[in-house]
């Protein structure tokens, strides 16, 4: 079953957030196609596809730290509705992909290539062997991190992609970079590479609405929701080896036989009170990267597609643009 889209961009407001994004929910319940699929190392990664009729292209969306796919439906909705069909997955250890440790809720990785090996089989294996067409990048926070290391091997298969507040240099509170990747680095030969990093925070079901995380109250809550009804959504504490691993892969990406390999047209939105990730990294890649255009999005936070209905119908509108020309 197909969407069928009438390219309008209607996005909720506020005040009506719940009941649409209920409407949303149970109309790509009914058109998703679900599976998954063996990583390199045998665990499983889940993905859902969903298809619009008569589709322009197809959008593979590579979501964030702690994210997963189904807080990704609205945003998905918007796609179809603009005549795209949508891929997205739940990146190791996140949602209802396999874990690393014996924790469901413990974030690892031993490496973010293999987040690019899961994103290269799911393109592969999945996405190439169930339509043809033009193929964009969608991603977010550490999915672009993903996406950029992606591009850089593999830019012929992307005609375009978006970063969206992307994680190349994560915000490390009091102490310089180079000295947080020393201490932990001692941390990982102490602990153990998949122990949970110290300082560190668990779910918290009671979390309450900050407006420097989102502008949308209703979205955070519906978020909150989720993740408190699904362990699996609650994925929050990092392990030693996934923080290390977040704080070097700057260096691979800002490689110059990295950057110079992406050739795909990159828009890069860069939100004003991000106080997740550092954006001045942000604006080195705009600069270096051939083909990148950076706009910076003004008094938002880290969680772009969680903003104001006024802030993401602009964010939503110049996504769109961008992916139809």
């Amino acid at each position: 079953m197909k969407f069928i889209p009438d390219y309008s961009l209607n996005i909720i407001s506020e005040e009506d957030f719940s009941q649409k994004i209920v409407e949303i929910e149970t109309t790509l319940e009914k058109i998703k196609i679900a599976g998954s699929y063996k990583a390199f190392d045998g665990i499983d990664i889940a993905y859902e596809y969903f298809l619009s009729q008569n589709s322009k292209a197809s959008i593979v969306i590579v979501h964030g730290l702690s994210e997963f796919t189904k807080k990704y439906y609205e945003f998905i909705y918007y796609c179809l509705n603009q005549g795209f069909n949508v891929f997205i997955y739940d990146q190791r250890c996140h949602g209802l992909s396999g874990r690393l440790t014996d924790r469901i809720d413990l974030l690892h990785v031993d490496s973010f290539d293999d987040y690019v090996d899961d994103l290269t089989r799911f393109i592969d294996d999945v996405v190439l062997k169930t339509v043809e067409g033009p193929l964009y990048l969608y991603s977010h926070s550490m999915g672009s991190a993903v996406c950029a290391l992606y591009l850089a091997k593999h830019t012929d298969k992307i005609e375009k992609a978006v970063f969206s507040a992307p994680m190349f240099v994560p915000v490390v509170d009091s102490v310089p970079l180079p000295i947080a990747r020393m201490g932990v680095f001692v941390g990982r030969l102490f602990y153990g590479n998949k122990t949970k990093f110290l300082l560190t925070s668990e779910f918290d079901p009671d979390a309450q609405y900050k407006s420097d995380y989102c502008s949308s109250k209703a979205r955070f809550e519906h978020n909150m929701k989720m993740r408190v009804e699904n362990p699996s959504y609650q994925s929050t504490p990092l392990t030693f080896g996934w923080v290390h691993n977040s704080l070097i892969v700057n260096k691979k990406i800002f490689k110059k036989d990295v950057i110079d390999k992406i050739k795909t047209p990159i828009l890069l939105f860069s939100a004003e009170r991000d106080m997740t990730v550092e954006n001045e990294p942000q604006y080195k890649f705009a600069k270096r990267c051939k083909n990148c255009q950076l706009i910076g999005v003004k008094d938002t936070t880290h969680a772009v597609l969680a903003s104001d209905a006024e802030t993401l119908t602009r964010v939503m509108k110049q996504t769109f643009d961008f992916f139809d020309f």
